[in-house]
């Protein structure tokens, strides 16, 4: 991605946080760039274009900030590390809820529905996989479904996002890591 495509994204973000994913056009970007709309077409083929390389961002940023987290640490340490990195960036980058949470983003537009599902797809994997192997080590219940384990999870952060983002930003993400913690684990642990 070029530094300019990485500025527009930037734009497209703001905008989306003022205006939701349905203010966000072309023409609102390119307005904002301060350049004009055909030019922004050079960099993105369309809307669609666009917010699909804003998810890729956002896969790309979230694997970087959180790299592969030691699946040999026991749940409370490995969860703490998975979950409180990715509740600071959902509060820092206040796109991304409005982006995941918006009906219109996935509902009219298979292409954007299926790079957002590949995303939330492989945090449930990641985190199912680290309670597949838990189970078999003895340190979750033995009856938990990994696979409803990390729905569940990242259905508290869901939660969590949306009250976030009724609460214009007064509910700190960051200081609501070990609640859910504790109430995650408290369901999972032998």
């Amino acid at each position: 991605m070029t530094k300019r495509q990485e500025e527009i994204l930037d734009n497209a973000m703001k905008l989306m946080v003022n205006e939701g994913i349905t203010g966000l056009t072309m023409k609102k970007v390119a307005d904002r760039m301060k350049f004009s709309e055909p030019a922004l077409y050079r960099h993105f083929l369309g809307k669609q274009d666009m917010v699909v390389a804003l998810i890729s961002r956002i896969r790309r940023r979230y694997e970087e900030m959180i790299p592969e987290v030691d699946s040999t640490l026991p749940p409370r340490e490995y969860f703490r590390e998975l979950l409180c990195p990715l509740l600071s960036y959902l509060e820092q980058v206040k796109g991304i809820p409005i982006l995941f949470l918006s009906e219109s983003t996935f509902n009219r537009d298979d292409v954007v529905r299926q790079a957002l599902f590949d995303l939330y797809s492989g945090m449930v994997k990641r985190i199912s996989n680290y309670l597949e192997d838990a189970a078999e080590k003895g340190l979750i219940r033995k009856d938990v479904d990994p696979e409803a384990g990390a729905v569940m999870l990242v259905g508290m952060v869901q939660s969590l996002t949306i009250r976030f983002l009724l609460s214009a930003g007064e509910l700190k993400l960051t200081e609501k890591c070990d609640d859910i913690l504790n109430i995650f684990l408290g369901g999972i642990l032998a």
